[in-house]
Formats: C-alpha cells, sequence, structure tokens
C-alpha cells in the first residue's frame, strides 16, 4: 500500500520532470503540432497532479498512462515531421545583398541617467549590452541580453569594438545611458566577422 503510492508518486515526479523538459524543447523549436501536444500534456499534468493530491491514486495513474500515450503520440509526430524534412531536398541558401540604398551612420540617445560623474572618451573601458537587428526585418542577429552573457568589454576607439561604428557612436556616453545606432551594412563586424 504505503510503498506502492510512494512509488507511484516518485513515477509521477519523473514523469513530470520529463515532460518539463519537452516543453522546454517545444518552447525553444515551436510549431503548432509541438504546442499542440505541450498544452495537452499540461492538462494531463495538472489532472495528476489534483489526483495525487486528493489521494485518487487511480485517476492520478490513469492521467500518468495517458501522458505517456500523449508523449508517444508526440514523439511519433517529431520523428514523422523529421523524416519529411529530410526528404525534402534543401533550398540552397541565398547570399542576402546588402541595400540598394545605403543607410547612414546616426546615434539617437534614448535614456540618460540623472546623475552623470563621467562620460566615455576615446580609451575608456567600455562594458556594454547590446542588440543587433536587421532595419529591414528588424529582425535580431545578435544579443548579450537574450543568451544570458556579460556586457561586451572593449577600449573605446580600438580595433576590439566587435563593431566599427560603436567607436563613433559610444563617445560621450554616460554609464547607464542608452543609445541606438544605426549602422550601414559596411561598417559592423570588421573582417573577423561574427563569432
Amino acid at each position: 500500500g504505503r510503498a506502492r503510492r510512494h512509488l507511484r508518486a516518485m513515477q509521477l515526479y519523473v514523469y513530470m520532470s520529463l515532460i518539463r523538459l519537452a516543453l522546454l524543447a517545444a518552447a525553444v523549436a515551436p510549431t503548432a503540432a509541438s504546442s499542440d501536444h505541450a498544452v495537452k500534456m499540461q492538462q494531463i499534468i495538472g489532472t495528476a497532479r489534483i489526483a495525487a493530491g486528493n489521494g485518487d491514486t487511480t485517476l492520478a495513474l490513469a492521467s500518468l498512462d495517458k501522458l505517456q500515450a500523449q508523449l508517444d503520440a508526440w514523439r511519433a509526430a517529431i520523428a514523422e515531421a523529421a523524416a519529411a524534412a529530410a526528404a525534402v531536398p534543401a533550398a540552397e541558401a541565398a547570399v542576402p545583398e546588402p541595400p540598394a540604398e545605403e543607410t547612414a551612420f546616426s546615434m539617437n540617445v534614448t535614456y540618460v541617467p540623472d546623475k552623470c560623474r563621467r562620460k566615455s572618451v576615446e580609451g575608456s573601458v567600455m562594458r556594454v549590452h547590446y542588440v543587433g537587428k536587421v532595419v529591414a526585418t528588424n529582425k535580431a542577429f545578435a544579443s548579450s541580453f537574450h543568451t544570458g552573457s556579460q556586457p561586451f568589454r572593449f577600449v573605446l576607439g580600438s580595433d576590439e569594438a566587435p563593431v566599427a561604428g560603436w567607436n563613433e557612436g559610444l563617445v560621450g556616453m554616460c554609464e547607464g545611458e542608452r543609445r541606438r545606432l544605426m549602422v550601414p551594412h559596411r561598417l559592423p563586424y570588421r573582417a573577423q566577422g561574427t563569432k
């Protein structure tokens, strides 16, 4: 009795942990089908959790069986989608062409802190968070925020700046200030490109 309930509670915990991992995977690479499976699994987990909390082991165990069936269906759907994707020949990636009209370099101050003890000058050690976006699509291609990384550190005016426009656009900046730089496609990422 008690050992069996404990074993089933541990199974429920393990299943829920596995499902959370699957749900995280769905959040990373969401598709309509994966989100449908994820939502159904969340509903089943909720039912199982409530049933286990109320001591209704029959419903909790039935929910675990239903959860396993849903997980198997999701696995089959992913395998089917992978097989279909492998069967379709991949189109060659088109090399993006530079825009017909070049964007001029510009700098816009979007936030200035109340106190500005010192401003950046050439030779200042800068630590910056950034988001790089393509103007035409507004799609981010690089960011220090979304990956949880530390601010990028470089010496202002040196070749350490990954985007050449930063040396021009970050001069005279206060600590905590925010700026929006519009950098022409010919200036970013120097010869080494992105990392």
